[in-house]
């Protein structure tokens, strides 16, 4: 058994290849087609995946070649474009697996230097490193294979750099993410181990990690005999609509994130629950990245989208508010040049160029949408705006129904 492993795949991808075979085989006549052509289908791709623009602490970089890391387009181009040298990979391969760009299949010992000079000529951007296996052993993702005669088995394999955290005992967080905690170990193992030998075997060390970040026995103990009966019972699926869950009763639960502070916030979401809100509270944790200064280049002011921004007069220091989704730079323009607009109408009354007019960001919110309606009609009410005469939000009470 031998494992390929791509060098560095996204950097190296052909973007407008890799696009033209996406293309290709999704217009094949195989798949259901969106509702554009294909002409408009690579031009979309070519927009959202070519010239990304990158901030820096040296200022605005474009990256003309490859995929951009956290892109979403990235992980299925790329794929997309590996997947059309799989067959000349794989040859005449009894076991034969790929997941992204690690690749594990077997090989007569002979012929492995030529296939790895072969599958390095296949196009000037691949590269592969190898790794053979080691007593019949070879690691695969977050499996190990171990080879027995003609049999191959598996079980849980944990890279020798794993430090073995996890999220402990003793922190400020809700014990169902702890449950998850042991959970998580139980599907994982269930998942890597091919034999209940190799299973019983990887989930003591799964214990011994669990100790080792205070977890006591009695918990993760139920957990994990839960966890297996849930795991060997019938399976049950929850239907999301809108990414909104949909309880027993048919009502639609609308997902509600929150702060998590101790047991005051777990006794305040059990009181939403007991009085029936039709909600599914998402605790989320202040985890210590939060804390520290980000070492990424800053975005731009104009740079940034969904935000609530407020536009000031040098002058007479009155203000506008509003908010876009889009770069503030466009919003701002559409501002400049809108003829009936409050902010030009104001420039006029007061006599006063574009360069007098300052413009602030309010709030950044990651979600944008209603989220942003919402910040912009407390902002809106907070600072009382003279030029926001027509805002809808204006003359609102904002209140929350249950």
């Amino acid at each position: 058994m031998v494992s390929f492993d791509v060098v560095s795949l996204y950097k190296f991808v052909p973007v407008h290849e890799a696009i033209q075979e996406a293309a290709d085989r999704l217009y094949c006549g195989k798949f259901e087609v969106p509702p554009v052509s294909k002409e408009t289908f690579v031009k979309l791709l070519q927009l959202s995946s070519t010239d990304v623009a990158m901030a820096t602490h040296d200022g605005y970089y474009v990256q003309k070649d490859g995929l951009a890391m956290g892109s979403p387009p990235a992980p299925q181009l790329a794929n997309i474009w590996l997947a059309n040298k799989e067959a000349k990979i794989k040859d005449d391969a009894k076991l034969f697996e790929r997941y992204m760009d690690d690749i594990i299949r077997t090989i007569k010992a002979e012929n492995i230097d030529e296939k790895l000079t072969q599958i390095n000529n296949l196009h000037p951007n691949l590269k592969f490193t190898i790794e053979l296996e080691k007593e019949g052993k070879i690691p695969f993702l977050d499996m190990l294979l171990i080879r027995k005669g003609n049999c191959v088995e598996s079980t849980w394999y944990c890279k020798p750099t794993d430090t073995g955290l996890v999220m402990n005992f003793q922190a400020l967080a809700p014990k169902r993410y702890k449950r998850g905690v042991v959970s998580g170990f139980v599907h994982r193992i269930y998942r890597a181990c091919s034999t209940w030998e190799n299973f019983h075997i990887s989930l003591n060390k799964a214990k011994e990690i669990l100790e080792k970040n205070q977890y006591p026995p009695p918990f993760y103990e139920e957990v994990i005999a839960k966890t297996l009966e849930k795991i060997m019972g019938p399976q049950e699926h929850n239907e999301k609509i809108d990414g909104n869950e949909e309880d027993t009763s048919g009502q639609k639960r609308y997902i509600v994130t929150m702060q998590f502070r101790g047991s005051t916030t777990e006794q305040f979401v059990r009181k939403l629950k007991a009085c029936g809100a039709p909600i599914q509270v998402i605790l989320i944790l202040r985890k210590l990245r939060l804390c520290l200064p980000s070492l990424k280049a800053p975005v731009d002011k104009l740079m940034k989208s969904d935000v609530v921004y407020k536009i000031t007069c040098s002058r007479c220091k009155t203000c506008y508010v509003g908010k876009t989704s889009r770069h503030l730079a466009t919003r701002f323009a559409e501002h400049r040049t809108h003829s009936d607009g409050p902010v030009v109408q104001h420039m006029k009354e007061c006599k006063i160029g574009v360069k007098e007019l300052d413009v602030d960001v309010l709030k950044c919110v990651m979600k944008g949408g209603f989220q942003l309606s919402i910040m912009e009609a407390l902002f809106i009410r907070e600072l009382k705006p003279a030029l926001n005469t027509r805002d809808e939000y204006r003359d609102h009470e904002l209140t929350i129904k249950i």
